[in-house]
């Protein structure tokens, strides 16, 4: 059997790695809005090089100036005061914009957020730690999502391809939301009203199945800066004070988690829980195949617990590993199990548990359910294999049912708390056991020290 410091140690690290990130910067950005007295929020999204920094730091205030590398013009931000904190600004097609950065705008009223790049050019992994920031933040606070499109001719590329893609992997078939969203078609270069390319834009959008729900509310373009004159008649006074209203008058998403995001990089997750949850069933199948030869060689169990009920789509996998681990263990080595113990399990517990709520996409969570209800099954049958085999069976002195209840009723079935062991009468101990949400006890002569 492969030993559980062999499985998947790379994928583990790499979760718990974005997982401490996500909580980090998280963390950070809560204390930053529990200071807020309108606790709304902005966030610029978008593809990298979509140019979601130069916009930011346009709403922000700053100044811009147009520098030139290897023969090619770029925007650069100015600050206009020393206090002002700018989203640093990278080429076409790379990404400088590594974590997110954000700033209360009085003119908005909101706290303005420049989100990384979904399609990062950083690695796979960056994309879900985006994600989950993403869905952390909108499932937090009273959120408005801006989707920056760079789209500089009258057809979308792709016919929308990277918005479309972000709405079905942030939205799914949350159709209320859909039309909630602004978009703002950035880096346009043709001739022509913004309000024709508006209209353009909703034909090409309306064709798509993800506006059946409702055509979007706010639609801006934003033009190509090629000079350094367009900088004051793209980027001017009364331009910013235009998007400033569109985003004030826009409508909060309200994210629920039955349209769960689908996650970037989702395949890293799967093969983790997968292959550690396996690693533990097949360890409970190795007790169950010992306790059988057992049996067979009429060995005499002190304790003997109840069957357990069949799984359900509430139970949680690592408790029902654990409480099956816990009575396999005291029958087998008449002990307490030390998976509790275990930094191996209880990371798997940790990763269980953070993804938890995207479980309709994460196709481990399905397999795991499956995996779980046939050890259960397994475990009840050599409870019967043990009834049909009475010489195995060995009777204890009854105890008090009064007195166990009032003792279980102290117990605290906590996360951190799912087994204990309470002395009883004389020589009798009892073992408290968590599956599916429900207290198992059984009893064990203790030995004589």
């Amino acid at each position: 059997m492969q030993g559980i410091d062999q499985v998947d140690d790379i994928g583990e690290q790499i979760i718990s790695e974005v997982i401490q990130r996500v909580q980090s910067n998280f963390t950070k950005f809560e204390k930053f809005m529990n200071k807020q007295k309108n606790q709304k929020v902005i966030l610029l999204c978008g593809n990298t090089g979509a140019g979601k920094s130069s916009l930011y730091n346009w709403i922000l205030g700053a100044d811009f100036k147009i520098i030139e590398k290897d023969g090619v013009g770029y925007l650069q931000p100015i600050p206009t005061n020393d206090e002002m904190y700018i989203s640093k600004m990278g080429t076409n097609s790379t990404s400088v914009t590594q974590t997110f950065i954000y700033e209360y705008i009085q003119e908005l009223d909101h706290v303005l957020v420049d989100l990384p790049g979904f399609e990062s050019t950083i690695n796979d992994y960056h994309k879900l730690f985006i994600d989950l920031l993403f869905h952390k933040i909108t499932t937090t606070f009273q959120t408005k999502v801006i989707y920056v499109l760079d789209s500089p001719q009258k057809e979308l590329q792709n016919r929308g391809k990277d918005f479309i893609q972000f709405i079905n992997q942030q939205f799914g078939l949350d159709q209320k939301n859909i039309p909630k969203i602004v978009l703002i078609i950035n880096k346009y270069s043709e001739d022509g009203t913004d309000n024709e390319q508006i209209q353009r834009v909703k034909e090409q959008l309306n064709e798509r199945v993800e506006f059946q729900g409702g055509m979007l509310q706010n639609i801006f373009i934003v033009h190509k800066i090629k000079n350094f004159e367009m900088i004051q008649q793209v980027f001017s006074v009364q331009a910013r004070q235009n998007i400033i209203q569109g985003f004030q008058k826009s409508e909060i998403i309200n994210l629920q988690n039955k349209y769960a995001a689908k996650l970037s990089n989702g395949d890293i997750v799967n093969n983790y829980l997968l292959q550690k949850s396996t690693y533990y069933f097949k360890d409970l199948k190795d007790k169950y195949i010992q306790i059988k030869q057992l049996i067979d060689n009429n060995q005499k169990f002190l304790t003997v617990p109840n069957k357990q009920q069949e799984s359900d789509t509430s139970s949680n996998i690592p408790q029902t590993i654990e409480g099956l681990n816990q009575l396999y263990t005291c029958m087998i080595y008449k002990k307490k199990s030390d998976i509790s113990d275990s930094y191996d399990f209880q990371n798997f517990k940790k990763i269980y548990d953070y993804f938890l709520p995207y479980q309709d996409n994460l196709s481990s969570y399905f397999c795991m359910n499956n995996l779980e209800s046939g050890e259960i099954t397994r475990f009840n049958s050599v409870l019967d294999y043990l009834q049909q085999n009475k010489n195995s069976t060995n009777s204890l002195t009854d105890i008090n049912d009064d007195s166990i209840n009032k003792q279980v009723q102290q117990i605290n079935t906590t996360e951190n708390q799912t087994s204990k062991w309470i002395d009883l009468v004389g020589n009798v101990a009892m073992i408290i056991v968590v599956v599916f949400k429900k207290v198992y006890w059984f009893y064990q002569v203790k030995q004589e020290k």
